[in-house]
C-alpha cells in the first residue's frame, strides 16, 4: 500500500544519489555471515511489528545453527535502519547498510515515496532490495535489482474488477478517490479501466480534493446514477466519514475496498461497513497452519498480533534466504539472479514466483468480507498470467 506523498522530487533524488554514489562503491565478495539490511520507519507500530518479528525469526534460524547456501551454513545478520522522515534521511540509510554495513541485500522500504529513490541508487550499485508493501509500479518499473512481495495497485485493481462484474454480477460501478494522493488515484483508475471494459461495465469517477470532510456532492451524485457498488480505495482517515455519509445519502449498493482496509482503525466496527468487501496480500485463513501458528507464536512473544506487514516482510526474508540457497551465494549479484529465478514459491502470505524481467510477483489475491467487526476470507483469486 502507497502512503499519502507524492513523487515530485525529482532533484532532490538525483542530488542525494549523486552524493551517494561518488562516496565509495557497493559491496564485494562474501561473507562469513549472510548480511542482511531491514529498512523501515520505526516509528510506525505496525511496520515496528514486522522488525520485532522478523528478528525473532533471526534469532530462531541462528539458533538452529543459521541457513545452509553452498554447503555451509551461515548465521543471518540484520542491520536495522530507520527509512522514515525526508528522502535524505531514507538515503542516508540506504547508504550506511550498503557502505558501511555491506549487506547483500535490502529488506524494505515499506512505503513507495521511499522504495522508488531507493530502487532506483541500488540499481547502480547492483544490489538487490525485496520491498514488503511498496504498490507503485515505478518501484520495479525498467530496474532488474528491485522486486517486491506485496501485490500491485494494478492487479489489485483488476482482480476487484473481476469479482464485482462476475462473482457478484454488477455492471454499474462508482469510485470515490482523492484526486490529490497517488495511491488512491492510481488504484481507482486500474478498477475503473479494468471494470469498463467487462461487458456492460460501466464507471462513475468521482474525485475529491484532499483534505475533505464532506462527500456529500459526489456521494449524491453517486446514488443518482444508480451505482450497485462504490468502490474507496482511500485512507482510514477517510473511509470512515465516506462510509458514513454514503448509507446517510441512499447507498445500499455493495462497498469495496482496496488494501488500504486491511489496518483497521476502528472503522470496520461501524455498522454501515458490515458486508464490505477489500482486497489484502495476506488472509491468516488461507495460510499454511504450521508456518501460521510459528508466524503467530513469534508476534505473541512480542506482544504484539500477526499483520499483513509482518507477514509480508518474513516472506520477505524467506525469499532472501531461498534465493542464496538456489545459487549457493550471498553476493549482491548472485543473489539477484536467484530472486530472479524464483518460482512457486510457498509462502507465508501465499505462492510467489518471478517471470523473466521483472521484479513484479505473481501472486494470488485475497478477497476479505467484513462482518461483526471482525474480516473473514470470502474468495482467493488466482493471478492473471503475464
Amino acid at each position: 500500500m502507497l502512503d499519502r506523498s507524492r513523487y515530485g522530487v525529482f532533484l532532490a533524488l538525483c542530488a542525494a544519489l549523486l552524493l551517494l554514489l561518488s562516496a565509495c562503491s557497493g559491496p564485494q565478495g562474501q561473507s562469513e555471515e549472510y548480511r542482511l539490511g531491514l529498512m523501515e520507519p520505526l516509528s510506525s507500530p505496525d511496520r515496528f511489528t514486522a522488525y520485532l518479528v522478523l528478528q525473532e525469526r533471526v534469532d530462531v534460524l541462528n539458533r538452529q545453527g543459521g541457513v545452509e547456501v553452498g554447503g555451509r551454513k551461515m548465521k543471518i545478520r540484520l542491520l536495522v535502519e530507520d527509512s522514515g522522515g525526508t528522502t535524505e534521511k531514507t538515503m542516508s540509510a540506504m547508504g550506511k547498510l550498503v557502505q558501511q554495513e555491506r549487506v547483500s541485500g535490502v529488506i524494505g522500504p515499506f512505503y513507495s515515496r521511499e522504495a522508488i529513490p531507493v530502487a532506483a541508487a541500488l540499481e547502480t550499485l547492483r544490489v538487490p532490495m525485496l520491498t514488503p508493501s511498496a504498490t507503485n509500479p515505478e518501484v520495479t518499473r525498467g530496474r532488474t535489482f528491485a522486486f517486491r512481495v506485496c501485490q500491485l495497485d494494478s492487479d489489485q485493481g483488476r482482480a476487484l474488477a473481476r469479482y464485482a462484474h462476475g462473482e457478484l454480477g454488477l455492471r454499474r460501478a462508482a469510485v470515490l478517490y482523492d484526486e490529490a494522493d497517488a495511491y488512491s488515484s492510481g488504484l481507482a483508475g486500474f478498477f475503473a479501466e479494468a471494470f469498463s471494459t467487462l461487458p456492460g461495465g460501466s464507471v462513475q469517477k468521482e474525485p475529491y480534493p484532499a483534505g475533505s470532510t464532506s462527500f456529500l456532492k459526489q456521494l449524491m451524485r453517486i446514488r443518482a446514477s444508480g451505482a450497485q457498488l462504490l468502490f474507496l480505495p482511500n485512507f482510514p482517515t477517510d473511509l470512515a466519514p465516506q462510509i458514513q455519509q454514503a448509507r446517510a445519502a441512499g447507498f445500499t449498493g455493495v462497498l469495496l475496498g482496496g488494501d488500504s482496509w486491511d489496518t483497521d482503525h476502528g472503522f470496520h466496527s461501524l455498522p454501515e461497513v458490515q458486508g464490505a468487501i477489500y482486497s489484502t496480500d495476506f488472509a491468516p485463513a488461507a495460510a499454511d497452519p504450521a508456518r501460521l501458528a510459528e508466524a503467530q507464536a513469534m508476534a505473541a512473544k512480542n506482544g504484539a498480533s500477526l499483520g499483513k506487514n509482518a507477514a509480508l516482510t518474513l516472506d520477505a526474508l524467506d525469499l532472501f534466504i531461498a534465493a542464496a540457497r538456489k545459487v549457493g551465494s550471498t553476493d549482491p549479484v548472485s543473489l539477484r539472479s536467484g530472486l530472479a529465478s524464483l518460482s512457486g514459491f510457498e509462502g507465508l502470505t501465499g505462492s510467489i514466483s518471478f517471470t523473466p524481467g521483472s521484479g513484479d510477483p505473481v501472486r494470488s489475491t485475497c478477497l476479505m468480507e467484513i462482518q461483526g467487526g471482525k474480516s473473514a476470507l470470502r474468495a482467493r483469486l488466482n493471478p492473471e498470467p503475464r
